[in-house]
């Protein structure tokens, strides 16, 4: 990983240490398949990178609610753009690269609110939420989705199965769309399996 993505890291990690208990295996994962993604699609890392670093550190400013809380998911993409900003420009971020990052972190999570052409538009956003969604389909993002949830094994994989991403956000990238059916078998298997 880059040194800068590295400092943006070590910037955010307490907004993490004090927001949701997963986020910060969350970030962890996303940051290392985030970096494969590029190179395989030949993305701006400069722009997914810190997106991906600092898409929810606005939860250490929100209620501990449940996350899927409308208002919950409202406010903490409009602190964690505010702290995106700052903590981007604490480091002489280019400011344009600033500006756009800010703007992704503060509609990361809109599909919730039914808008779902910007992550179609835009490669770099679209690739974020596809990343962002197979956490899910991951074995620690798995248990922290059931949790939240409530559903036991069976009833998580059967929400990733039929939830409705795909068709209203299809995949932005085949490298995306590849990992997310890799780690969803992975799942159908040890939870058929048993």
């Amino acid at each position: 990983m880059k040194q800068i993505y590295a400092k943006i890291w070590k910037l955010a990690k307490p907004y993490y240490e004090k927001g949701r208990p997963m986020n910060i295996n969350h970030i962890e994962w996303i940051m290392r398949d985030a970096l494969l993604v590029c190179r395989k699609e030949k993305l701006d890392d400069s722009l997914l990178l810190p997106l991906v670093i600092l898409h929810d550190v606005g939860y250490a400013m929100v209620a501990k609610d449940n996350p899927y809380n409308l208002d919950i998911r409202k406010s903490h993409m409009k602190a964690g753009a505010e702290i995106t900003r700052q903590l981007l420009e604490e480091i002489d971020y280019p400011k344009s690269k600033t500006q756009k990052i800010e703007y992704y972190v503060s509609v990361h999570d809109n599909w919730a609110f039914g808008e779902n052409e910007i992550y179609r538009n835009d490669i770099i956003l679209g690739t974020f939420q596809d990343l962002d969604y197979i956490w899910m389909a991951t074995p620690k993002g798995f248990l922290a989705l059931q949790k939240i949830l409530g559903k036991n094994r069976k009833e998580m994989l059967e929400y990733l199965i039929t939830n409705d991403k795909p068709k209203l956000r299809p995949f932005s990238t085949n490298s995306t769309k590849n990992i997310y059916e890799n780690y969803l078998k992975d799942r159908q298997l040890k939870i058929q399996g048993t």
